[in-house]
């Protein structure tokens, strides 16, 4: 596992962490396993809100953007799915991660993992279609077509869970219950 973020598992994996310190920001803190020598990061996803938002311990190296996409794909644990979406729409200020992120929930849809596909849709924030994408120096043209870019996949993600532009996101925080 790579992402824990179930509160539970969390908290029994911390237990048997030695804490590194905190990260010049602020924001994250370092571990150590001193059984194995693994180190660790927690990171808080939300954080944004000021509600010092949702823990989650990040094996090190950090997943890179491919690897995360890899995670949504293949976990077999539903909080590490919803985490590794969630990193990536926190992470990926630009939006790139939404295409094959949007694909990956496709495959998953089709595959009668609908779970999955919810999920994906609702924490890596698919269904929003903000042009996450810069717009300095771009033609109006060019920046209407990168909106365009964001309303496809946001399109795709509503009709693949059959939802409406007014539905709420899927964002149901149990799931790291």
């Amino acid at each position: 596992m790579r992402i824990i973020s179930s509160k539970q598992l969390l908290s029994q994996t911390l237990a048997g962490l030695r804490s590194l310190g905190t990260t010049a920001d602020g924001w994250s803190t370092r571990f150590v396993d001193p059984a194995s020598g693994e180190r660790w990061v927690q990171i808080l996803l939300g954080a944004e809100h000021h509600g010092a938002g949702h823990p989650i311990l990040v094996k090190e190296p950090t997943p890179t953007a491919t690897e995360l996409l890899q995670l949504a794909a293949t976990s077999e644990e539903r909080a590490e799915v919803a985490a590794s979406a969630w990193l990536l729409a926190e992470t990926d200020t630009h939006g790139a991660y939404k295409d094959r992120l949007v694909m990956i929930a496709e495959e998953a849809a089709n595959r009668g993992d609908q779970e999955r596909a919810a999920l994906l849709v609702g924490w890596g924030r698919l269904t929003d279609e903000t042009n996450l994408r810069p717009t300095r120096g771009k033609t109006p043209p060019e920046v209407s077509a990168d909106h365009n870019h964001f309303m496809t996949i946001a399109a795709r993600a509503r009709a693949l869970l059959h939802l409406t532009a007014s539905d709420p996101l899927l964002r149901d925080p149990r799931i790291f219950d």
